[in-house]
């Protein structure tokens, strides 16, 4: 089977989304399907796997690699019109691309909803009710004129059937590879930092931005610290503004005990190297980033939201709601029991083995062959 894969954003890109088509891609290619990739082009940036087509664009005017493509296909026409599916990552822009060719050429069209677009719009200096509205709007529009929708989490397939999403949806989370984030070098870490095992380590992994709600967290950290001041916060991701969190850290004399890494190549040494993860986002769709601590053998306690509930179920970690007392609390409670957490370890690498990319990509493939 030939599959084309249109994204807004991938390699240099590192998101989650990024992560999710490589996997994706891995995962086909070893059952022996060819799987293109269709994305924006980057002037500086040489590709060293095959299969991608690269889209003519434009630089967007923000300090991220993100570009926006321009309707150049000529050079990918004759790989279009072979493909067997077209699975787009986005509705929009390269969507819209996706979604002509699948009419041009009576092609099935695949939607994978990886975002929940409205709580993103902060980034459109628009008023902000409207601009949520008309974004449901564009991604209810869009999902009904596609074979089938994948959902990353059962909760967000019921929040697009809320949405009045009428296409078919199937739930289907991102795969990781169980091999790298299963066998972390633990002590790398602790060295690097001058931590020794008596020293607890919190970890929080994803882009440093406003809508991962990270100012509940430090906010939560500093209570943890009144009980628990052999504790240390590491962020690891990349941050949309340099100068994000730095004032805030400084207001709560955090300096010394909050380390901002930036982003990782081997993020899962980081997870191996933490006592405990602890997550604040209320807008994941999946939180991709828990399963791959999981798979490490780190529990996780997390704020619940969509995404979150469908992977945390109080044996490989704790949910709790969005109260900096609450959640503080629940962080000390692991921390301080040893045993619980050893057991919390142990059911943590069992979910994440229900995640492998083998596992998913062949779950992919019977949609594909479905539609």
């Amino acid at each position: 089977m030939k599959i084309g894969i249109f994204t807004n954003v991938y390699k240099p890109v590192i998101n989650g989304v990024v992560n999710s088509i490589s996997a994706l891609k891995q995962g086909l290619e070893e059952l022996g399907h060819e799987v293109y990739i269709f994305a924006p082009k980057h002037p500086d940036y040489k590709d060293n796997e095959k299969g991608i087509f690269r889209i003519e664009s434009l630089k967007l005017p923000s300090k991220e690699k993100y570009r926006l493509s321009l309707p150049a296909f000529r050079k990918s026409l004759k790989v279009i019109k072979e493909l067997d599916i077209i699975h787009t990552q986005y509705p929009f822009i390269m969507g819209n691309y996706a979604a002509f060719f699948s009419d041009v050429y009576n092609k099935p069209l695949i939607f994978t909803h990886h975002t929940q677009y409205e709580k993103y719009t902060h980034y459109i200096p628009f008023e902000q009710e409207i601009t949520k509205k008309f974004t449901r709007w564009i991604v209810n529009d869009y999902a009904n004129k596609c074979d089938c929708v994948i959902a990353p989490s059962e909760s967000i397939k019921k929040m697009l059937l809320n949405q009045g999403i009428r296409s078919r949806i199937e739930v289907i989370p991102t795969g990781i590879n169980l091999e790298v984030f299963g066998n972390p070098n633990r002590e790398i870490i602790r060295k690097r930092y001058n931590l020794g095992l008596e020293q607890k380590l919190l970890l929080y992994a994803g882009r440093i931005a406003k809508e991962k709600n990270l100012e509940f967290l430090i906010n939560s950290f500093k209570l943890i610290l009144n009980k628990k001041p052999n504790t240390y916060l590491m962020l690891v991701g990349h941050r949309t503004k340099k100068s994000y969190l730095i004032n805030l850290i400084k207001k709560l004399h955090l300096e010394t005990k909050v380390f901002l890494v930036g982003h990782s190549n081997a993020v899962q040494n980081y997870y191996g190297a933490a006592d405990l993860l602890v997550f604040s986002s209320t807008t994941e769709t999946q939180g991709l980033v828990l399963v791959e601590a999981m798979a490490a053998g780190t529990p996780v306690v997390a704020v619940d939201s969509p995404g979150v509930r469908d992977v945390i179920n109080g044996k490989n970690g704790l949910m709790v709601k969005e109260s900096i007392r609450d959640f503080s609390e629940k962080v000390i409670n692991v921390l301080d029991d040893n045993k619980l957490r050893k057991k919390m370890s142990q059911n943590a690498r069992k979910t994440a083995g229900d995640y492998s990319i083998s596992k998913m990509s062949r779950r992919m493939l019977k949609v594909y062959k479905s539609v």
